[in-house]
């Protein structure tokens, strides 16, 4: 939620899901221009749902970050077809520009 608050307060539309299941729906309707995803979400797991997300072609140009407390889940993470990873906790400014770099490349 505070990640929500942040970028929200900084003019980014945020949806949030406390499930894949749910949040898989939610990326279908929104069709958002970028995706953070905890590894660890609920009973599921974030890096299966980055994997989904990118084995279809139409959303293969969508960079999704990893995001996990634990180092060791988030090695992996181009495996899974993520642009990158953040560590928790995590430093909003730094969360705001790789986003910024993603979205705004140069």
């Amino acid at each position: 939620m505070v990640l929500k608050s942040y970028l929200s307060a900084k003019g980014y539309d945020v949806k949030t899901t406390l499930t894949c299941e749910h949040a898989l729906e939610v990326f279908y309707i929104f069709k958002p221009d970028l995706v953070l995803l905890d590894v660890n979400v609920g009973k599921s797991d974030g890096r299966v749902m980055c994997k989904m997300i990118k084995a279809q072609a139409a959303y293969q140009h969508v960079p999704v970050i990893l995001m996990s407390a634990d180092l060791n889940n988030l090695l992996s993470y181009s495996d899974y077809g993520a642009i990158s990873i953040m560590e928790k906790p995590f430093n909003l400014p730094l969360v705001l520009a790789t986003i910024r770099s993603l979205l705004n490349p140069q």
